[in-house]
């Protein structure tokens, strides 16, 4: 096993040119990971970020992962961040294949994932040596690879067709998350920039809408709730008032949820309903927009606290002391009777959410 940069420029070129036909083949041949680490993932790992990173400096583009500073330190940073995120993608994808009642294999998972990821890391490339526009191509590539991961899927895992659409996007929901929560680890999490946006309906956005907006805003949304501190009282009492506002933040997010999934079963449907017939960019659009509802999901709580002017920091703290009532009956400490009087008081909202 070694490196095959004529194996290398085959692939690319094919997965550019004719993706279908080169994922067809390669997979076909039932590579190891390790012989698609060689020939195709750690080259254009290498490419990407090297070159990336030194076209940003020349022509004062965004860097890749926008990581400034020490070019060493940079680099360093960068293609650690680029293997972990694609290992992450890799692990996610294929594990949850198996969940979906298709057929999980490591080294196809890394095959495919190396394949379909080629149009980002070449957009990568040019979009850093191209100002003004240079994001636009960055992300014109990093949806191509999104549109060809989802077709790739039936190739690479064999997920029965009813399963495809959820699998696709729960996996892809987990790998954000995760890759957000590993960037923040690895001194990432910072680096986020906010971008001012416009409101529709209640819901607030960012500038950029769909899953790539979406992400951005539950990024800013996660850092401003957790800069809000709150001092308990020395009693460890709960009023009224705080746990009248616990219960109307519940009722309220229990609501969106509802809304938020029964949207997403119906848009679920649709998607099933398009199996049959090649995806349409209306298609794609629908898909990224229930990406973005499956992300914002796992922050409708702390959302509606935060739109409604409230304390996140105040909430866990209110919410913690009513479930620990609830649990020890009252019982223990005049703290836990007073709280779980209160509790009792918006029992029939909370419906057991507490």
């Amino acid at each position: 096993m070694k490196v095959d940069f004529n194996k290398t420029l085959e692939l690319v070129k094919g997965g550019l040119l004719q993706p279908t036909e080169t994922w067809h083949s390669y997979l076909g041949e039932n590579p190891g990971w390790q012989q698609t680490l060689l020939v195709l993932t750690g080259p254009m790992i290498l490419a990407n970020v090297v070159l990336s990173l030194l076209l940003s400096r020349m022509m004062g583009t965004m860097a890749p992962y926008g990581i400034g500073g020490n070019w060493f330190a940079a680099l360093v940073l960068g293609l650690v961040f680029a293997c972990i995120s694609f290992a992450i993608a890799v692990a996610v994808f294929n594990f949850l294949a198996g969940v979906f009642e298709g057929q999980p294999d490591f080294s196809r998972a890394f095959a495919a994932m190396s394949l379909v990821a080629i149009p980002a890391w070449i957009a990568g490339i040019i979009g850093a040596a191209v100002p003004w526009v240079g994001g636009l191509i960055s992300l014109a590539g990093g949806i191509v690879s999104l549109v060809f991961l989802y077709k790739i899927v039936p190739l690479a895992w064999q997920v029965p067709e009813g399963k495809r659409v959820l699998h696709f996007v729960v996996s892809l929901v987990a790998v954000i998350v995760v890759s957000l929560v590993v960037g923040s680890a690895i001194g990432m999490g910072d680096r986020t920039t906010h971008v001012p946006g416009e409101r529709i309906g209640d819901r607030a956005t960012t500038g950029t809408s769909g899953m790539f907006g979406e992400i951005g805003r539950q990024a800013d949304l996660v850092a401003r709730a957790n800069e809000d501190r709150y001092e308990p009282p020395g009693n460890g009492k709960v009023t009224r008032q705080q746990a009248e506002w616990v219960a109307d933040v519940m009722r309220k997010t229990r609501l969106t949820y509802e809304e938020e999934t029964a949207r997403l079963e119906r848009l679920g449907e649709e998607m099933e309903e398009a199996e049959g017939r090649s995806a349409s960019a209306a298609d794609v659009a629908r898909m990224f927009q229930g990406m973005g509802s499956v992300i914002s999901l796992n922050t409708i709580e702390m959302e509606t606290v935060k739109a409604g002017g409230g304390n996140w920091a105040e909430y866990q703290w209110v919410k913690q002391q009513l479930r620990n009532a609830r649990l020890q009956r009252g019982e223990g400490s005049e703290a836990l009777a007073h709280n779980y009087a209160r509790y009792q008081d918006i029992a029939d909202t909370v419906q057991g959410q507490l």
